[in-house]
């Protein structure tokens, strides 16, 4: 198992929280659906699974009314074998993008209390139009995503306590061994290479195979253009895959801002910037704007029409310019 952060998130919410249900935010296949399951086999004695996307019938669990008495009583028709333990219970609502009435039950479960309840979903950002009610006040959201090199280190092996003697070098501003120094190099250029997805760093921990590590990146790569097909409109669809395919060469130039040029010959941001606002929201894309001064607060000085685009995973970035990319890398 991947040790991540995010359990750590996920603790101090069941400890702390009051009235609330939470959301967990985040591009698809960073490791959401895993540490939440995780999280409730280990804490709860009843754990209660739906997920809309494998069975869509779930959805009529919030058909009608949305008491939260209603909603447990269906949930029984449905899944019969389910328990009720107050206190004890988890009940986690995966892909909720996929059933929005149960976006608006969230807040009717926090008042309720009897039992904890997690939602996660990986285009909440581009299907709230969907959701008749925001539960405001009701859902702590947060977002999660891929493994941080920290989270790198310790899937290789290394423990808190050996990192936390790196660290002391940072603290104490001494000047790090050379041998240490060219150590950890390395291992920088291999999570540059292998990026945070969990699935592509538990490829590599277990072939050592930068083949297979981009044979799984570009799986990745080919779902999120499958999503952009299903969930964007018909009109905008072109437009997102060629502003997503554009990265790489915006990139690899020494432009100041992200050019529309370059995703289209003579292309204006009017054409493309509900695009760029679609992958933002979808969690595909960073969005890096310019400042005019670095004064606080940097938001006052943003210069919103210089920006840059990086994807949120710097594995699927290296991955789309292609293998010999990261040999380049590898070797320095």
């Amino acid at each position: 198992m991947l040790r991540r952060k995010f359990y750590n998130t996920l603790l101090k919410w069941s400890k702390e929280k009051n009235q609330e249900c939470l959301l967990v935010r985040g591009a698809r296949q960073i490791g959401k659906t895993y540490i939440i399951d995780y999280f409730g086999r280990k804490n709860y004695k009843s754990y209660i699974y739906l997920n809309f996307i494998e069975n869509p019938q779930l959805k009529t669990i919030f058909e009608n009314s949305l008491s939260a008495e209603e909603i447990f009583s269906r949930m029984t028709l449905v899944m019969p074998h389910i328990r009720f333990i107050e206190g004890k219970t988890l009940i986690f609502l995966d892909e909720i993008q996929e059933c929005p009435n149960a976006r608006t039950a969230l807040k009717f479960l926090a008042l309720d209390n009897r039992y904890d309840v997690v939602a996660s979903g990986s285009l909440l950002g581009i299907s709230y139009k969907e959701v008749t009610s925001i539960p405001v006040g009701y859902e702590l959201s947060v977002t999660m995503y891929g493994l941080d090199f920290e989270e790198f280190l310790w899937a290789k092996g290394y423990s808190e306590n050996s990192l936390e003697i790196l660290k002391k070098y940072y603290d104490s501003k001494e000047r790090i061994p050379e041998e240490i120094h060219n150590q950890f190099m390395r291992l920088i250029r291999e999570y540059i290479v292998v990026g945070g997805m969990p699935a592509v760093v538990q490829t590599y921990l277990d072939s050592n195979h930068f083949g297979q590590v981009q044979k799984v990146q570009e799986q990745i790569i080919s779902s999120y253009m499958d999503d952009i097909s299903k969930y964007a409109s018909s009109s905008e669809k072109p437009k997102v895959k060629n502003c997503y395919m554009s990265v790489t060469k915006q990139l690899a130039k020494e432009n100041k801002k992200f050019q529309f040029s370059v995703v289209e010959s003579k292309a204006t941001a009017r054409k493309f910037e509900n695009s760029i606002e679609w992958l933002r929201d979808a969690g595909l894309v960073w969005i890096c704007k310019n400042v005019s001064a670095c004064q606080f607060p940097l938001v006052g000085y943003e210069k919103d029409k210089f920006f840059k685009m990086y994807l949120t995973d710097l594995g699927l970035l290296v991955a789309m310019y292609g293998f010999e990319m990261k040999q380049a890398i590898l070797d320095d």
